[in-house]
């Protein structure tokens, strides 16, 4: 090979590495497009920080996301943006999240227009989840109704969490917020104040498969004793909220 041959292998080489870099790079969080969505989801950015927190994760273009008890779907769209049009998105609810979200998600995927996420309505004993599928799972203020039961909801992480483990990669992530409650109350609070203890969270996710790699302080609100529900005015979207990333061991 000649010098010139040498200088053109070099430099394609080098391209392909920066087109490698650029497709497989964690997005940053001042990169995220914020624009061209509902009113409500844009009011809920300054408490939710979503851009911080999908950049805390790691997701990049090309990744495959499961967006656990969706609600109407927040993050599944800012989700769906991150990880382009080679990457996927779940956006998975059971049938009791219907009377709460089911308008929320016929909006938001009106006309096809989150083209890269796919809509899975299914139950706790068959989440129908692919094994070994995708790269991270966001649960986002759900994991504390894992922990009770009522008529209309049977929704437990005894059922659930195995399968969730199963459908990540080897080394996939979970992301899991939710209202903290008062030191070592555990799953006392779940039900009467929508609160989980961030130390039980941690203990029981460790047990089933999962290790804690991080935490973040990016949505701690001080000012939240823990004892009130957070559905009061005062608090609504403005809880103290734990961030802690698991990965699949």
């Amino acid at each position: 090979m000649n010098t010139f041959q040498g200088k053109i292998t070099a430099k394609l080489a080098a391209l392909s590495a920066m087109t490698l870099l650029a497709f497989s790079a964690p997005l940053l969080a001042g990169s995220l497009d914020l624009s061209g969505r509902s009113d409500d989801d844009t009011q809920q950015d300054s408490g939710r920080k979503p851009a911080q927190i999908i950049e805390f994760v790691g997701v990049k273009k090309g990744d495959k996301v499961l967006d656990l008890l969706a609600g109407g779907g927040y993050y599944s769209e800012l989700l769906s943006r991150v990880v382009g049009e080679k990457g996927e998105v779940t956006l998975q609810i059971p049938k009791a999240y219907l009377k709460y979200a089911e308008k929320s998600i016929k909006v938001r995927l009106a006309n096809d227009r989150l083209k890269n996420v796919t809509y899975l309505l299914s139950e706790a004993d068959n989440l129908k989840l692919s094994e070994n599928t995708y790269d991270s799972a966001f649960l986002v203020l759900g994991f504390h109704d894992m922990f009770f039961k009522e008529d209309s909801w049977n929704f437990t992480a005894d059922e659930v969490m195995p399968q969730v483990l199963k459908s990540l990669k080897s080394g996939g992530k979970l992301l899991v917020i939710d209202h903290d409650a008062t030191e070592n109350s555990g799953i006392l609070d779940v039900k009467s104040l929508h609160r989980i203890d961030s130390a039980y969270v941690k203990a029981d996710l460790e047990k089933r498969g999962f290790k804690l790699v991080k935490t973040s302080k990016i949505l701690e609100n001080n000012a939240d004793d823990h004892s009130k529900l957070v559905f009061v005015p005062e608090l609504r979207r403005k809880t103290d909220r734990f961030v802690m990333l698991f990965e699949k061991i």
